[in-house]
């Protein structure tokens, strides 16, 4: 009877123990509650003030990064009209021609800017005459740098058709847009980079040497007028296969050597085997064009548009 009454008075002990635990508990997390919900909206004055200084910092640090990139930048000339574009084209077409023959630089057989299908006949849409002009010129200086590197010849040349050349400018005058799902989650860095820029993309195969070609891709990357953008670079050997034993007999007397008076002729007794090659490179580049304050004022606009 005893150590019932005992065992039920150490139960009661113990439950009113956790009961005081838990109101302890529940108590603190009330108390917690109520400071958060008597606490000032965050952010606070002070705190949207420093956060508009950040942006307008940032802001500042675009437009500086803007203004730089479009420094140099060839105009636009959205107005050219076709006529005149045919025009450019057969000049420019003639003229790089005499200026690789002046270099020496072989071009693909009846070169004309990867602009083939125009020649020949097809339309032009409206909105793509001052972008095809534009990246005629782009086309050009790459040229031009590569016959000041030496490059041996220009092999192939291939001109990735862009959106515009076969699709009529909406009714507003705006251009026609890529459809994405900005909701789609995706590891590609130039998701959005349509509101900043347009590209531009050829892909050429070209033959020179190491010193040629290492010249032509500082070239390209120090152009102060073009921004030539390399996005892919395949690089192999003229030759694949090295000499096998006995195929070169050495020593051999140089060419148009004389005896000296005891009659001994200067022979050549090295030579480079492997590795002095001409090379062939296969490059994918994309002419970038940078939006200036008309573009953002236009994509500005389509979002207040939308909202």
């Amino acid at each position: 009877m005893i150590a019932g009454t005992l065992g039920l008075g150490f139960f009661i002990y113990q439950g009113r123990s956790n009961f005081n635990e838990l109101k302890i508990s529940f108590t603190d997390k009330q108390r917690s509650v109520n400071g958060l919900q008597n606490r000032p909206l965050f952010p606070n004055e002070a705190n949207s003030i420093e956060k508009q200084k950040r942006v307008t910092s940032y802001v500042g640090a675009v437009n500086k990064l803007k203004a730089k990139v479009l420094e140099g930048q060839a105009e636009l000339k959205e107005d050219l009209e076709e006529q005149d574009f045919r025009q450019v084209m057969n000049q420019e077409s003639e003229a790089i021609i005499a200026m690789a023959n002046k270099k020496k630089l072989i071009l693909p057989e009846n070169f004309a800017f990867g602009l083939d299908a125009y020649k020949q006949g097809k339309p032009f849409m409206k909105g793509a005459i001052g972008r095809l002009e534009w990246q005629l010129n782009a086309t050009k200086q790459f040229i031009k740098i590569a016959a000041d590197s030496g490059i041996d010849s220009i092999d192939e040349f291939i001109r990735d058709e862009f959106q515009e050349e076969n699709e009529e400018p909406k009714e507003d005058g705006s251009k026609p847009k890529k459809k994405l799902d900005r909701n789609k989650p995706s590891d590609n860095p130039m998701i959005g980079a349509d509101e900043v820029m347009e590209t531009y993309r050829f892909t050429t195969e070209i033959t020179s040497s190491y010193e040629s070609l290492t010249a032509f891709l500082n070239g390209l990357a120090s152009d102060k007028d073009n921004f030539l953008w390399v996005r892919k670079l395949r690089i192999e050997n003229e030759t694949q296969t090295s000499p096998r034993v006995g195929e070169r007999s050495l020593p051999v007397p140089v060419p148009g050597a004389v005896p000296d008076e005891d009659g001994n002729t200067s022979m050549i007794d090295a030579a480079v085997l492997f590795g002095n090659e001409k090379m062939r490179a296969r490059i994918v580049i994309d002419a970038v064009l940078f939006k200036g304050n008309e573009g953002s004022e236009e994509e500005e606009k389509n979002k207040t548009a939308k909202s």
